[in-house]
């Protein structure tokens, strides 16, 4: 592949796990958008420890940082229970988060954070939600050291993100960037899906030329930018099949250094079956998991329903 070659730059390694935000040119290579990778900019703390943040919310200590922003723990002093508190940064802008707010507050249900509030303050835009405790499966899957879960595990996780998935695309929304950093594993067995600021409308996501994702999760139709309305939800399930083929053996079906020859991988080669990486996978399993990275959307399970319904009957044909 000569996709670096042929553009003759090289996008920053921080995009290879985060979020890249790709603008596509009438050629076939994407080109990097200035200002839109996914590290955390320059930015001194965007709230401090004490501050009362709109007269109601003692922040405690900072939480996590991305490309979007900060969370931060904190106590809401009127009705004293802790919770979360999530900010943009100032070049992003207040949409993703005000997008994300909406989102989630149309559900309540387990598999999704409780949505508190929306506010301002000295001009940053904050989302108040439920402060979870867990980890996310990414940081589960580093304490592993590579190393594949059991495949018992691997499905009642599976199963988890798709209960959670599921009242989302039930009312025509797509989280669009599902991925093991948005998936929060609470103790008890609880998934809670995290980071909604590129969810999609499948009524209103018409392919475009603009595109936002995380390279190993990407289906090749989010990466041209051309998403059918009313298939968004095959773009989550593509990468369901990249989170279970990891957490099946370990490693994604498909890696490389740089996120743009990482992405033609996923638009021009055939991912690896799971039973080449681990033999003692059901071929039951290895079939849907090949299913869901089909390249055309078409080819993968309709919706959610039918490959949760098929990861039940394999889970009870292991029980």
């Amino acid at each position: 592949m000569t996709a670096t070659r042929s553009y003759g730059e090289k996008l920053p390694g921080h995009l290879e796990a985060g979020l890249a935000t790709i603008q596509w040119t009438d050629g076939v290579l994407p080109q990097l958008v200035p200002g839109t990778g996914d590290a955390p900019p320059p930015e001194a703390e965007l709230f401090h420890s004490g501050e009362l943040v709109d007269g109601k919310y003692e922040v405690r200590c900072v939480l996590g940082a991305g490309g979007m922003g900060q969370v931060f723990e904190a106590r809401d002093v009127g009705l004293n229970r802790i919770v979360a508190i999530k900010v943009a940064w100032g070049h992003i802008g207040a949409d993703p988060l005000r997008r994300e707010a909406q989102v989630l507050a149309a559900f309540r249900h387990p598999g999704l954070p409780t949505v508190h509030a929306l506010g301002s303050n000295d001009g940053h835009e904050f989302l108040v939600m439920e402060r979870l405790n867990g980890q996310t499966l990414a940081e589960l899957l580093g304490a592993r050291r590579g190393a594949a879960l059991p495949i018992a595990e691997c499905l009642e996780l599976l199963d988890g993100i798709c209960e959670a998935l599921a009242p989302l695309h039930a009312s025509g929304l797509a989280h669009a960037d599902l991925k093991p950093a948005n998936i929060m594993v609470v103790p008890g067995g609880r998934i809670v899906l995290l980071d909604f600021g590129i969810a999609r409308i499948e009524q209103l996501r018409v392919g475009g030329k603009r595109i936002s994702g995380s390279p190993h999760y990407m289906a090749p139709e989010a990466i041209r930018g051309v998403v059918r309305v009313g298939a968004a939800h095959l773009v989550d399930l593509y990468a369901l099949g990249v989170i279970a083929f990891v957490l099946l053996t370990g490693a994604p079906p498909f890696d490389h250094a740089s996120p743009v020859e990482l992405m033609l991988l996923h638009l021009h080669e055939e991912p690896p079956r799971l039973a080449a990486r681990r033999a003692d996978v059901p071929a039951t399993l290895d079939a849907l998991v090949a299913q869901l990275l089909a390249k055309e959307s078409d080819d993968r399970p309709a919706d959610l329903e039918v490959a949760r319904s098929e990861l039940r009957r394999i889970r009870q044909r292991l029980a």
